[in-house]
């Protein structure tokens, strides 16, 4: 599922509601940067609850000691939490207490925080009786740079988690907002700090297998959030282009890949045209999109998205290319992906 975050200094109820229409789910919101300004918290959190309430945005506090403090309520009074509305917790540390756990599954879905469990844990939670359907693990996000994880950290600690089949959760940054006070986004994986978000989350859905994707920032574009979900729900890869006049046509058309897979290039199932006239010839760039011309013979009019750098062919035309920020994501399409070419 997808899921924003919402950071009171930057709250924006309108955001929520275009999020909402976007498929989001979830709104992670923090109780306890030392950053942030609470002191007119008693007006914006119910302003902002009663907004997620009325669109079926589910709330996920990320809570520690100091959440309580904030919200003026008695030191793990979870009860209140519940009055207030709270549906689901984001358990940030020093819940080792099985006994506890389950007891906060009467009332709330967890999310523990994926960098302090480990199988010898799990193994003990589930020995213990806990409730592995109201459990999911989210991974921190890391606002410094260069403090984020390994993706091959990332993945070595998320096999150990799929082993008990529960859900993986893990942020990518905004592209519109960035959090403070660094605003130098919110990864959990570090090479992601710098990619696109939307590239990033095809990343850990296609290769790493998470169900959840959260934006760690204070707000990510409309288009970012409508593309990663359309990826979540129907394997639906939006890739922005640009083509050639002539091939406009192929905007916005959801187009199959070839099952069989080619090494170099991805072959999409487009009916052949016999006779293209031969057009811009050049040398094949990664990201490039192409279509065989009448020297191909039969394969004339078939269109390739060049997965590496190739030579000059004079049976081929370059019709257009893939946005330079978005070109990373042609690693992750496979016979499952159904394309759609998005004007620039």
């Amino acid at each position: 599922m997808l899921g924003i975050s919402v950071y009171f200094q930057d709250l924006n109820l309108k955001y929520l509601e275009e999020a909402k229409k976007c498929g989001a789910k979830y709104v992670f919101t923090s109780l306890h940067i030392p950053e942030e300004d609470y002191s007119d918290l008693d007006q914006k959190l119910p302003l902002f609850l009663e907004k997620c309430h009325s669109l079926g945005l589910q709330v996920v506090p990320d809570v520690s000691p100091v959440t309580f403090e904030k919200l003026n309520i008695p030191h793990q009074d979870y009860k209140q939490l519940k009055r207030m509305g709270f549906k689901a917790l984001r358990l940030d540390y020093g819940f080792d207490d099985y006994d506890v756990i389950k007891e906060l599954q009467k009332d709330f879905y967890l999310m523990l925080n994926a960098s302090v469990v480990n199988d010898q844990y799990l193994k003990g939670a589930q020995e213990a009786g806990v409730d592995f359907d109201k459990l999911a693990l989210t991974h921190n996000f890391y606002p410094h740079s260069e403090t984020g994880l390994s993706l091959e950290y990332f993945q070595k600690k998320n096999k150990t988690f799929q082993k008990y089949h529960l859900t993986v959760q893990a942020f990518v940054c905004g592209d519109v907002l960035k959090r403070f006070p660094l605003y130098e986004g919110l990864p959990t994986v570090e090479k992601h700090r710098t990619m696109n978000p939307y590239v990033a989350a095809v990343e850990l859905i296609h290769d790493c297998g998470i169900k959840d994707i959260l934006i760690g920032d204070s707000e990510a574009s409309i288009s970012t959030l409508k593309n990663i979900q359309a990826y979540m729900d129907k394997n639906i890869m939006h890739i922005p282009c640009h083509l050639e006049k002539e091939y406009e046509y192929l905007y916005d058309q959801e187009i199959q890949v070839r099952k069989d897979l080619a090494e170099k290039i991805v072959r999409l199932t487009l009916p052949r045209t016999p006779d293209i006239p031969i057009f811009h010839n050049t040398i094949r760039q990664r990201g490039y999109i192409v279509m065989e011309n009448k020297l191909a013979g039969r394969y004339s009019g078939e269109v390739h998205i060049i997965k590496e750098s190739l030579p000059f062919e004079a049976r081929t035309n370059v019709i257009g290319f893939i946005h330079p920020e978005y070109i990373d994501i042609i690693d992750y399409i496979d016979a499952q992906t159904t394309i759609v070419f998005e004007r620039i």
